[in-house]
């Protein structure tokens, strides 16, 4: 006889208690979902394009899971479309992160979600990130938190959350959907487009290297990874040998604003200029230069 829901949910973490607020009423007219929106990869694993950063999903008939949430009205139309005309509510919601792209539409999915999680830094940042924005009780906030390592078995799928340190953020997860061995990076990987290092969050451009280096060498050439962005023209999925890109990406960037800032350039100077052998991913903006330079400061 299959199990509940809430049975497939064996937890391997210590929870931390959050405090999840009301959500904000939903809105009237929402776009349906395509079936285009939706990209399954396999075992019911896929991600689903939107608004925002990319949402990962499972979708069988024993759970249903989100990996993100984007902005309130893709949420809803995410929603409605992995649903297929249930009312079915969500076996778990994660957060890679506490970024408003990720996490705004947590108003829609966390009120249906049985076990919302993610990293013990988020909840905070996110909080504080609200507050400063006026947005706090527009909010939803995981309700579970971890360290290290956090694993759940949901309806036939083992899907397990790691933390490898200060990267984008100094909250990142990285999402394993271990039976199908699919893997959501969150804006760990943003694919040939500038990233969003985020200082004021905790963020190290050094750590983000070795988080990807790591990340890396825990997978194999089977895995496929699921990014959080990608530029114009490129996927939003691909192999573990496009993390070590992202990671030439910014080893390149940080020796680009070291070598500009030896020969006596400000970082407003640097802004705007291109990374030697990376033309494609487009100039360097400030939230790249700022905190490359504020790195490297002695």
């Amino acid at each position: 006889m299959p199990l509940s829901r809430r049975q497939f949910l064996a937890r391997t973490s210590v929870a931390a208690a959050g405090l999840p607020l009301a959500a904000p009423a939903l809105r009237a007219a929402v776009r349906p979902a395509r079936r285009a929106d939706f990209t399954p990869i396999r075992r019911g694993v896929g991600f689903f394009s939107g608004r925002g950063g990319t949402i990962g999903y499972l979708q069988t008939p024993d759970a249903l899971v989100a990996v993100d949430a984007q902005f309130p009205e893709s949420a809803e139309a995410f929603l409605a479309g992995l649903r297929d005309g249930s009312a079915r509510g969500l076996d778990l919601l994660v957060n890679t992160h506490h970024h408003g792209d990720h996490t705004a539409g947590n108003a829609v999915l966390a009120p249906v979600a049985d076990t919302h999680v993610a990293h013990e830094a988020v909840p905070g940042l996110q909080r504080a990130a609200a507050v400063q924005r006026g947005t706090y009780d527009a909010q939803r906030y995981p309700s579970e938190t971890y360290a290290r390592t956090w694993s759940a078995e949901v309806g036939g799928e083992v899907v397990a959350l790691r933390y490898l340190g200060p990267a984008h953020t100094c909250g990142d997860s990285v999402v394993h959907f271990e039976r199908a061995d699919v893997v959501h990076m969150g804006d760990l990987v943003f694919n040939r487009r500038q990233p969003f290092i985020d200082a004021g969050a905790g963020a190290s451009v050094a750590g983000w290297i070795g988080v990807l280096e790591a990340t890396h060498g825990a997978f194999s050439d089977g895995t496929v990874f699921v990014f959080g962005h990608a530029g114009e023209g490129y996927p939003v999925t691909g192999g573990r040998g496009e993390l070590l890109v992202m990671r030439d990406f910014l080893g390149a960037a940080r020796e680009a604003v070291a070598q500009a800032l030896a020969a006596g350039r400000s970082a407003e100077q640097i802004v705007g200029a291109e990374v030697p052998g990376f033309e494609a991913w487009g100039p360097m903006p400030a939230r790249v230069v700022d905190p490359i330079a504020a790195e490297l400061a002695p």
